[in-house]
């Protein structure tokens, strides 16, 4: 009885003490929208089964959030990224100014493909990394990912909206 009571007791504290599994969002982003980002990579025709690769995203779909970015960010889990929406689709070009990680960009065109990669982008660097294309998205994700998953350009983008 003595350990009904005590096991009862514990579950009415965790009940009423709220519980967060992992909040690993980074305070410079709390409040940002989210979406769940596939990565749908292409694979030889000798393989039946696509492989499927999740971000979670930030959005920064507005001129303001394009320019904060991940900027000032000192941790990003490594299932997430921030998606930068450019309306109408342009050559852009992304720099590293107050970012503290190292960053991977996949630039993504208006097909939702992936057609250039920048790995490993140096934090606080100031070079500016072109896309040289026009493209209507940005994913920036933890710098060595894209080799450590092996995205590579031609893979697809599928969004969950």
């Amino acid at each position: 009885m003595k350990y009904l009571v005590n096991g009862l007791l514990a579950l009415t504290v965790l009940c009423l003490t709220p519980i967060q599994a992992e909040n690993l969002t980074p305070k410079q982003l709390v409040g940002w929208k989210q979406e769940l980002i596939e990565i749908e990579k292409t694979l030889p025709l000798t393989q039946s089964m696509s492989e499927r690769i999740f971000i979670n995203a930030y959005i920064a779909d507005t001129a303001a959030k394009r320019i904060q970015g991940l900027m000032h960010v000192q941790d990003l889990p490594k299932n997430a990224g921030m998606l930068f929406v450019f309306r109408p689709p342009r050559v852009v070009s992304i720099w590293m100014k107050n970012t503290y990680i190292s960053l991977d960009l996949l630039f993504i065109d208006k097909n939702q493909t992936i057609i250039k990669i920048h790995n490993d982008a140096k934090p606080l660097n100031l070079e500016s990394i072109s896309s040289k294309l026009k493209v209507k998205w940005v994913l920036e994700i933890n710098g060595g990912l894209t080799e450590e998953l092996k995205i590579n350009p031609g893979d697809k983008i599928i969004f969950s909206n």
